[in-house]
């Protein structure tokens, strides 16, 4: 079985960051009223925090609803980008750089979310969603790598946005409670090898998650109900390559401190641990060519890296997925320890082997143009997120496939007259989605493209601009701004996590995925990371040829076939039309405006 998953005036650079500082403040002094928060150097702007020029809307009203200010600016103008993530980078840091809202202030570890007050867009009573799993660690270790970064090796574009994400002393708080907090559970729980089940952020109290007015115990494992302690695969393959990127910056920049040294090498333990459980923990045995999707673990306080029989796969799932899946699969390949195997080439070549059977094209259709595509399981743009991570798009052919994915998926939405795009997501209020509960979407996408069924085209997402904007930064910003145009699309926390068609609902919370997914891709993804640490391991040979590999045999000749005799696939890409932007349409009028957004007339 598959598991998939502008206004004219302009203002000062510290202008605005006061502006994005007091309304991060604001929703600090929220918690902190409730007796949940008090000060914290989290909060606190640091003097070298500097934007871009933004629309002044924001930083003089605290108006958190920009999006209408940016209709009909010129995407392709890296300055009207840069101004537009400034002001998209000063809202969402609400979220993601806030304790106690998207991570915990004691352990370090993320929370998956929390719900909204439908009316006022503001932080919801006891909405706080305090349990997690490493695929939102991966996020937020993504974004603290790429904070971290020294300004000289990011791109111009990019570069006078990293002081928005976090600032040095954040970066390094978080990541030393986070480590601390994950070295407590490996010692704790050494069946899991380093690696995370779904856990609860701070601890379990009366068999749930420990809430902000509990105290703070350690990390603990969110368990079903028959007590069964497993972990997911295609979580931890997300988590273990954002260490490898984040680990990639840290000894880079370790001369600088002894805090930087040493918290360089205890993330490099985490990594080292993880490399020498992944196989013994993820991978079905000899000649099985397959890789668990979640490993039930036996016995608890068994050490992964000493036994390769105590996890096991109770439902006989496998990731052979061309998708997120594939993440652990290249870890386990490229990283992990295959000791105990009397051919460890053969084993690998078997996974691939596999996975390469997994792997179909597609014809998209459309205004006299054929596009090659990689079928997806519902083609959500979710499916797509290994490309945020590792270096796929720096492989030609890789690139050319993925851009035509984004062709078909923004045409599809411009051809339907769709107020966005679609993605796996969490449900707007009131409507029935293909989950058990109703509450969670997860077969969207394109039904001529997906493998399985589609059952609605009514929900939309902002994250599922997250590829386009890793491809074509000009259409992916455009789509992203056009749907926070949506009624209650812009919270004072950032973006929605999802809304109807129509604009008559919307699912008010925000959570990792459905947030930070885009934030990382405006940032350029770690892919440059993962693959200086690759080249350093000497395995980025390795990475290209098995993912070329793979693409190649199903979508060599079929590319071909639309490229002129002798010419290369970079400069075919080169010749690629430009992705579509939306269309310049009146959206759906607001029910209402949130309480907390109050914004002057663009």
């Amino acid at each position: 079985m598959q598991v998939g998953p502008h206004g004219s005036q302009r203002t000062t650079r510290m202008d605005l960051w006061k502006g994005a500082a007091a309304a991060l403040l604001l929703v600090a002094l929220t918690f902190y009223s409730r007796g949940h928060v008090g000060a914290s150097s989290f909060l606190a702007p640091t003097a070298t925090r500097r934007l871009s020029p933004a629309t002044p809307s924001l930083v003089n009203s605290g108006c958190c609803r920009f999006a209408p200010h940016y209709q009909g600016v010129d995407w392709q103008d890296p300055k009207v980008r840069e101004d537009f993530m400034a002001n998209v980078l000063s809202v969402e840091r609400r979220f993601f750089a806030a304790p106690d809202v998207a991570f915990d202030r004691d352990s370090g570890m993320t929370y998956d979310g929390t719900s909204l007050n439908l009316t006022t867009g503001g932080l919801q009573s006891d909405g706080l969603r305090v349990f997690s799993a490493a695929s939102k660690e991966a996020l937020h270790l993504s974004l603290l790598a790429i904070a971290l970064q020294p300004p000289q090796d990011v791109d111009e574009e990019r570069r006078e946005l990293l002081p928005l994400v976090y600032s040095m002393d954040e970066a390094l708080e978080i990541l030393e409670k986070k480590v601390s907090s994950m070295e407590d559970f490996d010692r704790r729980f050494p069946a899991c090898g380093g690696f995370l089940p779904w856990f609860c952020s701070r601890g379990i109290s009366n068999g749930s998650c420990k809430g902000l007015n509990e105290t703070f115990t350690f990390i603990e494992p969110k368990v079903d109900s028959a007590s069964v302690l497993s972990v997911p695969a295609l979580d931890n393959g997300q988590m273990a390559w954002a260490a490898v990127a984040l680990v990639q910056v840290l000894q880079k920049r370790s001369s600088e401190s002894s805090r930087i040294s040493t918290l360089a090498q205890r993330w490099e333990n985490r990594l080292k641990r993880m490399r020498a459980t992944a196989v013994n923990l993820f991978y079905d045995g000899p000649g099985t060519g397959t890789v668990r999707a979640i490993a039930t673990i036996k016995n608890a306080s068994v050490d992964a890296a000493n036994n390769s029989t105590n996890a096991y796969n109770a439902e006989n799932y496998v990731l052979w997925d061309p998708f997120e899946g594939e993440m652990v699969v290249l870890f386990i390949d490229l990283m992990g320890n295959w000791s105990n195997y009397t051919d460890p080439q053969a084993e690998k070549d078997k996974i691939w082997n596999i996975k390469a059977q997994h792997v179909d094209p597609v014809l998209y259709n459309e205004s006299n143009n054929t596009y090659v595509i990689q079928e997806g399981f519902w083609f959500s743009a979710h499916e797509q997120w290994k490309t945020l991570q590792l270096p796929y798009l720096q492989i030609p052919l890789v690139h050319h496939l993925f851009r035509n994915g984004e062709m078909a998926r923004l045409t599809f939405s411009v051809v339907k007259n769709l107020n966005g795009l679609m993605a796996s997501v969490n449900a707007p209020t009131g409507f029935h989605c293909d989950s058990a509960s109703g509450a969670y979407c997860s077969a969207l996408g394109i039904q001529s493209l997906a493998e399985q069924p589609i059952l609605t085209d009514h929900v939309l997402t902002p994250y599922g601009a997250f590829p386009a904007i890793l491809i074509e930064p000009a259409a992916g910003l455009a789509w992203y701004q056009h749907m926070l145009r949506m009624p209650r699309a812009q919270t004072a926390l950032g973006s929605i996590e999802s809304f109807l068609q129509n604009g008559t609902s919307v699912a008010a919370m925000v959570t990792w995925d459905a947030k930070v997914t885009s934030v990382v891709a405006m940032l350029g993804g770690t892919g440059d990371l993962v693959r200086a640490r690759m080249e350093t391991e000497g395995v980025m040979d390795t990475f290209v040829q098995r993912v070329e590999s793979m693409y190649a045999d199903v979508f060599q000749k079929p590319l071909a076939q639309t490229m002129k005799k002798g010419e290369s696939m970079s400069a075919r890409i080169a010749e690629l039309p430009a992705l579509p932007l939306p269309a310049d349409q009146a959206m759906p009028s607001e029910p209402y405006h949130y309480a907390m957004c109050g914004c002057a007339s663009p």
